[in-house]
């Protein structure tokens, strides 16, 4: 091997033997065979770096020296190559001999697939509900292949589902699940995160569970009902997140129409929310009613109808039902990533998410991701903050 006058190693040159010396011959042979001179040299692809192959090297490297553009091509800059037929590491990689090992991310993703439509988007699709269950399972399951530890990140009903997965790691699981980090999150703990106490909490009232307190970042936007949620919000989402045309929504509904909370909803009392639900599902009386609403506040509502009837009129149902999920859906819910919103230390929602990722997990770990309503796992916010780490 051939070394420098201080005895350290700078590259291959006469006498070695090895699978690198055969990459610099065939390279020599079958990609730069005119200006290498290398089959009138005499090379072969035998491993041995004889005399026929320094030459070879050598007129290459002057070749390749005296076209400034072609050296800059080759290199990536202007420092000369070696012309004393030594093949050391610059030479190798700019004939591409050698190829530096491509190390795999430290924080990998892993996105996780389950339907996201909901809320009778299109009309056939599954619950809310039904969706995040169904999310949770395949976390768990790809969970179950995952060597190492997890990060999980989760936006909107991403958020929600990260929840429900949270409630099904084991011991094992939980001990390598390092950071919950939550964008616009309907499970927010009334206690806040540890980004703070914000007002309000999650509209789902279903929280993320006591263990992951101490690793739970969860960020929210003024304006954001999702993890702000307050008065008739929390019983308006429970009806929007179980919608589905199935008989037991039609029952589930008809039996929550006498209660004090949908009459508010519905508008046949009056209601001191400020949230701006109250009579939102107005167009909803026409519907479950049999025969002339009656105002009387001991029965505002008259004769209901049964579930089978319902049931087939939930078709006629979905406009209504879409314009309450966009009531829901405020413009500060899509913000974690505005400009104008960087709230965080002077940065936005998955600037502020990218930093202390790696300022907590500075080793590493596998991003498993929840995906937003009607959305892939590789779209939405805890998609940006995977990028941002990689």
């Amino acid at each position: 091997m051939a070394h420098d006058a201080g005895g350290k190693w700078i590259g291959y040159g006469l006498g070695d033997v090895g699978s690198e010396v055969a990459r610099v011959q065939h390279r020599l042979l079958y990609a730069y065979p005119k200006n290498s001179f290398a089959v009138q040299m005499g090379v072969l692809e035998t491993g041995v770096f004889d005399d026929a192959t320094r030459r070879s090297v050598q007129q290459l490297a002057i070749h390749i020296n005296s076209d400034p553009a072609l050296l800059r091509k080759m290199t990536g800059g202007d420092k000369p190559l070696r012309t004393d037929g030594i093949a050391d590491l610059a030479l190798r990689t700019a004939i591409r001999a050698y190829i530096p090992p491509v190390l795999g991310p430290k924080y990998r993703i892993q996105g996780v697939w389950h339907d996201t439509r909901a809320y009778l988007m299109p009309p056939d699709a599954p619950s809310f509900n039904r969706d995040t269950a169904a999310g949770a399972r395949e976390g768990q399951r790809l969970t179950q292949t995952i060597d190492g530890d997890i990060i999980g990140i989760g936006y909107s009903m991403g958020a929600k589902t990260l929840r429900d997965y949270e409630m099904t790691l084991t011991a094992e699981q939980r001990a390598r699940y390092l950071m919950s980090i939550n964008f616009g999150d309907p499970s927010m703990r009334p206690d806040g995160s540890l980004l703070g106490n914000d007002p309000g909490e999650g509209i789902s009232r279903q929280p993320h569970p006591d263990f992951v307190a101490d690793r739970y970042w969860s960020y929210s936007i003024d304006g954001d009902w999702y993890p702000r949620a307050r008065g008739l919000l929390f019983f308006f989402y429970e009806v929007i997140s179980r919608a589905e045309l199935t008989l037991d929504f039609a029952s589930w509904l008809l039996t929550k129409m006498p209660t004090v909370a949908m009459q508010e909803l519905t508008g046949l009392v009056g209601s001191s929310d400020d949230t701006g639900v109250a009579g939102i599902l107005s167009g909803l009386v026409g519907f479950v009613t049999a025969g002339p609403v009656n105002f009387v506040p001991a029965n505002p509502l008259g004769n209901l109808v049964n579930p089978l009837q319902l049931l087939a009129l939930l078709p006629s149902l979905i406009n209504l039902m879409v314009d309450a999920v966009k009531f829901v859906g405020t413009q500060a819910h899509g913000m974690y990533a505005d400009l104008n919103h960087a709230f965080w230390d002077g940065m936005t929602a998955v600037d502020h998410a990218v930093k202390t990722i790696r300022e907590t997990c500075p080793n590493g770990a596998t991003l498993l991701l929840f995906p937003g309503s009607w959305a892939m796992w590789n779209q939405g916010f805890q998609f940006d903050v995977a990028l941002r780490l990689q």
